[in-house]
């Protein structure tokens, strides 16, 4: 599927690919590395490649709806990512990496497994909005994030 998806102008940086039957991203899809946006929601993937760090462009990232496992890869550190959808997956922990986002805005980890979070949390200061309803975490985890986290919209 090299072709721009449907609805989309030739040469435009968004991909969707949402609904699409994936149960894997190919290369297909992670050498197009000047997309802005990349929707792989309502799919099959239970992980992502390591090469989708070569998706240096990449503003926003949907995997919401699928079956991710385990954390999302580390090579999201290497996406200028503002805005980072994973809810509604069976992912237990998310990596330290995300620290690492330093122009992250929204993050919606809503309706997971997430038991533990990453201290690195700390670092997203132009985080504006955190979702993680639907996670078996703790009152506790959930003040002390806030805590750090103090110009954040945190929803649980």
């Amino acid at each position: 599927k090299t072709q721009s998806p449907a609805g989309t102008p030739s040469g435009a940086h968004v991909l969707s690919y949402a609904n699409a039957g994936l149960s894997s991203v190919g290369a297909d899809i992670y050498n197009q590395t000047n997309a802005t946006q990349l929707d792989l929601s309502h799919n099959s993937l239970r992980s992502l490649p390591s090469q989708m760090g070569h998706m240096t462009h990449l503003q926003s990232l949907d995997v919401s709806y699928n079956n991710l496992q385990g954390s999302l890869i580390a090579e999201i550190r290497l996406m200028p990512l503002v805005t980072l959808n994973a809810s509604h997956n069976d992912m237990t922990g998310m990596p330290a990496e995300v620290g690492q986002l330093h122009d992250l805005q929204t993050l919606d980890y809503s309706y997971n497994q997430i038991n533990t979070l990453p201290n690195e949390l700390a670092n997203l200061t132009q985080l504006k909005t955190l979702n993680l309803t639907g996670n078996p975490l703790s009152a506790a985890q959930i003040d002390g994030l806030k805590a750090k986290l103090p110009n954040t919209t945190v929803l649980f």
